[in-house]
């Protein structure tokens, strides 16, 4: 009786360690694809190979983007908030006209 439940103890083993191979193959199938994509920010590796002119240069483009980059947010979000305070106002006299007229 014992045996059948050390076998299936086993055999649970296996069964999470080939599942644990299987994710890991498809975790580095999806790190490699991942990798492939260039991305927004990226970590400058080769630092030590610039001189400090390009090096300085570099750094200015990349402040020069988040820069742009919050920007662009900022506007973006005004110009937001503007249109809702806008619509708002209008909502509300439209709504105090509407109960005015209804008394």
């Amino acid at each position: 009786m014992g045996s059948g439940h050390a076998l299936d103890a086993i055999k649970r083993m296996q069964y999470a360690r080939i599942l644990k191979q299987m994710r890991r193959a498809r975790y580095n199938e999806m790190k490699k694809a991942v990798s492939k994509i260039e991305a927004k920010y990226h970590v400058f590796k080769d630092r030590n190979t610039l001189t400090e002119s390009e090096l300085y240069q570099y750094k200015r483009k990349v402040k020069n983007k988040i820069i742009r980059e919050r920007q662009k947010i900022f506007l973006r979000s005004l110009t937001i908030t503007i249109l809702i305070s806008i619509s708002i106002i209008y909502i509300s006299k439209f709504l105090y006209n509407l109960f005015l007229d209804s008394f």
